[in-house]
């Protein structure tokens, strides 16, 4: 758990938050700061905080961050209300829940991951954190989701994170997508341990 965690008083009102501003607007995307600079050798600037996505200068390719964004922002936007609807987003992803329950003040949630290679750890937690999101949003008041990666392979499994306070900064507007993903993404634990296969002394 972050040690800034705190629980939240479930009292969120007053500016519209992202995520209705998404459906509103229909606009998916934030603004990106790029530090980019106009002449060859001069150095980014300084990072002053924490998380520093929005300072990363843009790539020709498909970076972390922006499958973090992509799918932060097409969870975020869904209408998740309850802890059924919160389990049924991932309908149409490429994970299969194995349960969702709440322990207390914090929500804890087993998937498997049935196409690891097609999607990835990364896109699925995004997606999960998005989702969580929404959740908040709705009014569900826990302190922390705790997720729990499962595999075909009994020694293999992982684990990630994701603090409210997080998940209410991004639907604040405090935290873009990109920075909300950051935060969660450091939290992916994975572990993977080879199968044990029996070899005769003769091989």
């Amino acid at each position: 758990m972050s040690p800034d965690s705190s629980p939240t008083d479930g009292t969120r009102t007053g500016t519209p938050t992202r995520r209705r501003v998404l459906q509103l607007s229909g606009v998916v995307g934030t603004g990106l700061l790029s530090g980019c600079t106009e002449e060859i050798g001069d150095e980014l600037p300084a990072n002053k905080k924490w998380p520093t996505a929005e300072l990363t200068p843009g790539l020709p390719v498909t970076e972390r961050t922006e499958i973090l964004e992509e799918r932060i922002e097409a969870l975020a936007k869904m209408d998740i209300a309850d802890e059924a609807a919160f389990e049924a987003a991932f309908d149409d992803a490429a994970l299969e829940v194995e349960s969702v329950e709440r322990d207390r003040d914090v929500l804890t949630m087993e998937y498997r991951d049935t196409k690891r290679g097609a999607a990835g750890t990364l896109h699925d937690v995004a997606s999960i954190a998005g989702a969580f999101a929404a959740l908040l949003d709705a009014g569900y008041d826990v302190v922390a989701l705790e997720v729990t990666i499962l595999d075909d392979a009994p020694a293999s499994f992982g684990a990630a994170e994701v603090d409210a306070t997080w998940a209410h900064a991004y639907n604040d507007g405090d935290h873009s997508a990109k920075e909300y993903g950051e935060l969660v993404a450091t939290t992916i634990e994975t572990t993977r341990q080879p199968p044990d296969v029996g070899v005769s002394p003769r091989e």
